[in-house]
């Protein structure tokens, strides 16, 4: 098994990544959000993997930025009717614990926020999920009383302002690691408007 892969980036696409490791590439599945947040072409990465083999035999190494998004990956997975595909959709919609938090919460809203996750599925995960989901150790910031910021509603008001709802949560994405989970509202959304404008 290939936990997680460190080299070289030769090539950045869409969807996918071409790691050199020592002279030999890797094709690395990634979501587009993530590839806005890898280092440049000819810079060290280090993506943390999952290997799947579909019923054809074909084999696809999905990557990840951090051990926290793999760890969301896998565990969705284990939810009838959620695909590879989908669990990358989830992750590249939904941080770590914005879906620790909406799980918890039984908030299928924003779980509908991910492309091609219905309400049906929804409510599998959160019903699948939910007894569990507080037992998942995420290093990055798995407090989630701590989060008191509403971001889904600093996304909705950056979307009304024109952008798109992608752009906005990336910028409210980066706000949030400069400002911290404890910031004011009125400073988190003028720190993440500054993305926008950038």
């Amino acid at each position: 098994m290939i936990t997680y892969i460190k080299g070289d980036i030769v090539y950045k696409e869409t969807k996918q990544v071409l790691v050199d490791v020592n002279g030999i590439g890797y094709t690395v599945d990634v979501a587009p959000r993530i590839v806005t947040d890898l280092p440049a072409i000819g810079e060290t990465v280090t993506l943390y993997t999952y290997y799947h083999q579909n019923r054809e035999n074909k084999i696809t190494l999905y990557g990840f930025i951090s051990r926290d998004a793999l760890k969301v990956f896998e565990l969705a997975l284990t939810v009838s009717g959620v695909g590879p595909a989908l669990a990358q959709n989830i992750v590249a919609r939904l941080s770590p614990v914005q879906f620790q938090r909406a799980v918890q919460r039984g908030d299928a809203p924003t779980l509908m926020r991910v492309p091609r996750l219905t309400k049906d599925i929804a409510q599998v995960i959160i019903t699948k999920l939910k007894k569990n989901i507080t037992k998942i150790k995420l290093e990055g910031d798995a407090d989630l009383e701590k989060s008191g910021t509403s971001d889904a509603s600093i996304i909705e008001m950056l979307v009304n302002l024109g952008a798109s709802e992608l752009e906005a949560e990336q910028a409210v994405e980066k706000a949030q690691k400069v400002l911290g989970d404890s910031a004011e509202r009125e400073n988190l959304l003028k720190q993440a408007l500054r993305y926008i404008r950038n």
